[in-house]
């Protein structure tokens, strides 16, 4: 039975892929990092991509990834990356396995019940939808649903408020933290929460020359090059827009700009800020700041405007936020350092291929491509100034399956995973990690003969 009702539970899935484990099992063997622990298990850092209700083929992805001894640092993602991002960082300590306890929770997310029109028992959204998602519809039956939907544009200058989804997020959050919502200082406590790692013998030092003599990245006692860790740092990163400000958001690491007390901001604001589909979902708001020196600092800070933009009364009354992913979908710069081998490596993870030969037809697809320019934009220039990123980025060809299939079908759901877990193994089977810190050996010196 094909039915978007039937709950999917975990061992659905795992029997899903049962035929891949000897491969899985055989990715063990392979080095991906030069950061282990004692157990053996590689660390690095991870980035995922947006892409609606796609995202549960990251699920796929990311049990092959833990199942073949990887474990995360660094998480970060756009939209339905940045939800799953979230999630993957609040589920446990970084060298517990994580994913396997994701995998019911986000598999049976209530996506239609995230279609939440402009008020409790609204369900002309979830109709308009559903004619244009069926392919059998009559033009009629797509007009006729539209204009029910035109008082949802007017009043909430969307489809759907995003109240449910917050709502979920936050029931999920609470789930694995006690009850208590999850904090940025909770997690930030929770992702920083390291086991004693250690370096490579093979690492050679030389790759590190460029570091200061008072801040080396491990100590050798006795023969074992023990990591050292000096400071708790924001190890999650999601990206959203501020369309009143024009400015490409990272969070975590710019909510002072936002929240008069960052460190007590619940975690799912920033999963509803980056996932609100312009026109899909109403914007993420958030009242300005007051516009005082310290306010003022901040922005300075964060940002490079020029200087007559700072003056006077800067900010608007209200910021409003939309999908990360109408600037960065992909955001694999986020854990970037050009000056220097890494000790591990930031993997990264997209759902669909980029398509490049692209028939413009009418105005729907003038409107789609002008929106897939933009948010692809930004990430191919980071990629094209830094080849090497090309070696870790994985893709999940989803085919034709829709982004915005809310009322997704429990085999859709199946099929999903097992893309994203073949995708996987496909990926882990041609990494290299040594050749990869050959390329970027020579990047780092070419960037240093530049400089």
């Amino acid at each position: 039975m094909n039915s978007p009702n039937l709950p999917v539970t975990a061992a659905d899935f795992l029997h899903h892929i049962q035929d891949l484990n000897a491969s899985v099992q055989a990715l063990q063997a392979n080095t991906y990092s030069d950061l282990i622990d004692a157990d053996g298990h590689q660390y690095i850092d991870l980035v995922m991509e947006g892409g609606g209700t796609l995202g549960l083929a990251l699920l796929g992805y990311l049990h092959v990834l833990e199942s073949a001894g990887l474990r995360f640092i660094g998480i970060g993602g756009t939209s339905a990356g940045a939800i799953s991002a979230i999630a993957l960082a609040a589920a446990n300590t970084p060298a517990r396995t994580r994913v396997d306890t994701l995998i019911a929770a986000l598999a049976n997310m209530p996506m239609a019940e995230f279609v939440d029109g402009r008020k409790d028992g609204d369900t002309d959204a979830m109709e308009a939808l559903q004619a244009w998602l069926d392919g059998d519809a009559s033009t009629f039956r797509k007009v006729w649903k539209t204009t029910q939907v035109l008082d949802n544009l007017s009043e909430i200058h969307a489809l759907n408020r995003g109240v449910v989804f917050q709502r979920w997020m936050d029931s999920l959050l609470r789930g694995m933290n006690q009850g208590q919502p999850m904090t940025v200082k909770g997690l930030r406590e929770r992702m920083n929460a390291l086991p004693p790692l250690r370096v490579r013998d093979s690492v050679d030092p030389e790759d590190f020359r460029s570091l200061p003599k008072d801040a080396p990245l491990w100590e050798d006692i006795k023969g074992v090059r023990h990591y050292l860790v000096r400071k708790q740092r924001d190890q999650l990163c999601v990206v959203t827009a501020d369309i009143s400000t024009e400015t490409k958001v990272h969070l975590p690491q710019m909510a002072e700009l936002y929240w008069p007390q960052p460190d007590e901001v619940n975690v799912a604001d920033f999963a509803r800020a980056s996932m609100s589909i312009p026109g899909f979902f109403a914007t993420f708001q958030l009242p300005s700041l007051p516009a005082d020196d310290a306010t003022r600092a901040l922005w300075q800070q964060h940002t490079t405007w020029p200087d007559r933009c700072y003056s006077g009364n800067f900010l608007p009354k209200t910021h409003h936020f939309v999908d990360g992913g109408v600037l960065s979908n992909f955001p694999i710069d986020a854990f970037h350092n050009t000056s220097r081998v890494p000790l591990r490596p930031t993997l990264g993870v997209k759902l669909q291929w980029d398509e490049h030969n692209i028939e413009i037809k009418g105005l729907p697809s003038v409107i789609g491509g002008a929106f897939n320019t933009a948010r692809h934009a930004m990430d191919n220039e980071f990629i094209k100034h830094n080849p090497d990123y090309k070696r870790l980025v994985g893709y999940i060809d989803t085919g034709k399956i829709s982004w915005l299939d809310f009322g997704m079908a429990r085999d859709t759901k199946l099929a999903l995973f097992r893309l994203g877990a073949e995708a996987a193994i496909d990926f882990l089977n041609n990494f290299d990690w040594e050749d990869y810190k050959r390329v970027r050996r020579t990047l780092v010196e070419a960037f240093a003969d530049r400089a």
